[in-house]
């Protein structure tokens, strides 16, 4: 993976793609240089505020910028959001995707508050799983993720313990719901999602130390929340003494331990391996 460059483009940088540039921000955090313009800047959409305060993130300094003032030397990635406009084009060699959103701003006096309100909340989380398939894909240049294999055990096991985390109760749900990464014939990463019901469990998220820092941890995270997601899960949580600021980046809020749907509470991983003082942390899936 190349060191990417992000461009989010509607016409006027007032929702969408302010939303998406919050958004990827808080992911990527400065590893990714992330921006957002319009063909016909105005403002930011007070409600595109809002809603993403309810997540975390902050747009109140955000201003609308026009396209033409994006350097294309900065951009490797270029994300059109619009639907039913015409997108905006934006010259150079970058790669292109579309994630077509609906427009939340109406000036449709009928609409109340709430419908407004409810409106920006779709798009806004409709952005977010988009994100989430990108930065699954982001994988450092000669990793590759794929699913667990049985003959995976020994080294994940291994590089759990090397990560300082527990493999209790790893065998009962491996290979399946886990990912691995490798680089050559070297496991260098896992994650894992246990499934409950519609619920999931994230856990055994480590990192071999050589590639840290180079968004191998985003990516597999991402990866199992994509899973989530496609396995329509409503829910997934995790248990954490020292990360729940990196798993914010991905939505995840505190949630009480003591609230935590019954079969994911009888799980090795909470009722027994992780400590009374681990943080608990949930991420509603819509």
């Amino acid at each position: 993976m190349t060191r990417p460059g992000l461009l989010f483009l509607c016409v006027a940088n007032s929702a969408r793609s302010q939303m998406a540039e919050g958004l990827a921000r808080r992911m990527f955090g400065d590893r990714v240089p992330v921006q957002s313009a319009g063909t016909r800047p105005s403002r930011v959409n007070p409600y595109a505020i809002e809603v993403m305060a309810e997540v975390g993130v902050d747009l109140g300094a955000h201003a609308s910028k026009a396209v033409d003032t994006i350097d294309p030397a900065t951009v490797s990635t270029v994300i059109t959001l619009c639907a039913e406009e015409v997108c905006p084009v934006f010259l150079g060699g970058a790669r292109r995707l579309h994630w077509p959103t609906p427009d939340p701003a109406s000036d449709d006096p009928a609409l109340s508050r709430g419908e407004m309100l409810a409106r920006f909340r779709t798009a806004r989380d409709a952005i977010r799983g988009r994100l989430l398939e990108l930065a699954a894909s982001l994988v450092p240049d000669g990793v590759v993720v794929g699913g667990a294999r049985d003959a995976d055990h020994a080294e994940v096991a291994a590089l759990l313990a090397a990560c300082e985390l527990s493999t209790g109760g790893l065998a009962d749900h491996f290979p399946g719901g886990y990912a691995v990464a490798r680089r050559g014939d070297r496991l260098v990463g896992v994650a894992g999602l246990e499934v409950y019901g519609d619920a999931g469990l994230l856990r055994s998220v480590a990192i071999d130390h050589g590639e840290r820092g180079a968004g191998l941890g985003v990516a597999l995270t991402a990866d199992r929340l994509v899973a989530a997601r496609g396995g329509g899960l409503r829910a997934v949580y995790l248990l954490t003494t020292t990360a729940a600021d990196y798993y914010a980046r991905f939505g995840f809020v505190p949630y009480a331990r003591a609230e935590l749907p019954p079969a994911i509470a009888r799980s090795p991983e909470v009722a027994s391996i992780c400590p009374a003082s681990a943080v608990c942390l949930a991420l509603h899936l819509p």
